[in-house]
Formats: C-alpha cells, structure tokens, sequence
C-alpha cells in the first residue's frame, strides 16, 4: 500500500504540470478565460488553471 501511495503523490503533480502547459496555449481556452463573466461554469484557480 506505501507503494501504490506513493506512486500516487509522484503522478498528481506531473499531471497537474501537464494540465498547466496544455491550457497555456490553448486559444480556446483563452477565449473562455476573457469572457469567464459570461461563462459562470467555470472558474481559474491560483495557479490560473480553468476548471468547470
């Protein structure tokens, strides 16, 4: 169980640096991103990740 725990920690951050990267050159998103006032779904966290 130690194992699968940390295998777990190691691959949260990775997929959550890969999620970061992704969205940064997403135009789509961008385009959310400038109109989040009209899209009340989503939100950007601290790290200016979107989520919905």
């Amino acid at each position: 169980m130690i194992a699968g725990l940390k295998a777990s920690m190691i691959i949260k951050p990775d997929l959550i640096s890969r999620i970061k990267e992704a969205q940064k050159e997403d135009n789509e998103i961008w385009t959310i991103v400038e109109n989040l006032n009209k899209h009340v779904e989503f939100h950007l966290d601290e790290d200016n990740v979107l989520w919905q």
